[in-house]
């Protein structure tokens, strides 16, 4: 099942790779504690459903699960309040898990991870889009199919809403990333343009004004 989610884009830096480090343990323990049960990919569904119908429409709830000044016995409670009646127990506790050991913030990357080892787990690959409005089933099918020729196996579609992208997309699989967006084509057109601006001033000052008039 395609799943859609809004998420402002994030610079990788080393903290970024410590915390996928850390989120991976997580949800791969998540799914090694789910594995008894025979309809494991309902307990993916409600890891996803919590990022997509609690975290993206609550952002102030995001940021008190993330609160280093709030106990873990108050987040507790609010987990138990909020989570408690739309959850399994073993979803709700996975969760008391995480704000035990103070990483609910890691929550969102978590449920991406869950999301993807239990795609590859299936023979299926996890593909991530970033398209700056929402697409149509037409569209999405189209894409679908053409990964799907591509990869040799089932993709499963991530779309991440992102603006900031003006037109296009941007598709993420695995490790490879292939930008197609507008913004990445505007970005290198300026970067091309400056780039030629310095080779014309270094060439001579005189020639680099000659061409600028």
């Amino acid at each position: 099942m395609a799943k859609t989610e809004r998420e402002k884009p994030r610079h990788e830096t080393v903290m970024d790779v410590t915390e996928e480090q850390i989120a991976r343990v997580y949800a791969q323990a998540f799914l090694g504690a789910v594995a008894k049960h025979a309809n494991v990919g309902d307990y993916v569904e409600e890891i996803s459903a919590i990022v997509s119908d609690l975290l993206d429409p609550f952002p102030n709830l995001e940021d008190i699960l993330r609160s280093a000044l709030l106990a873990h016995e108050h987040k507790e409670q609010i987990l138990d309040r909020v989570f408690g009646p739309l959850v399994a127990s073993d979803v709700l506790h996975f969760l008391k898990v995480l704000s035990r050991h103070n990483r609910l913030g890691l929550l969102r990357l978590i449920a991406r991870l869950v999301n993807k080892f239990y795609s590859e787990q299936r023979g299926q690959a996890t593909v991530e889009i970033r398209v700056a409005t929402a697409l149509d089933e037409s569209l999405r099918d189209a894409i679908r199919d053409q990964l799907q020729k591509k990869l040799g196996k089932e993709p499963v579609l991530n779309v991440v809403i992102d603006p900031s992208l003006i037109a296009g997309m941007v598709v993420r699989v695995g490790d490879r990333v292939y930008d197609g967006s507008v913004h990445t084509q505007l970005n290198n057109a300026r970067k091309a343009m400056i780039a030629r601006a310095v080779d014309l001033i270094e060439a001579g000052p005189e020639r680099f004004l000659q061409t600028a008039g």
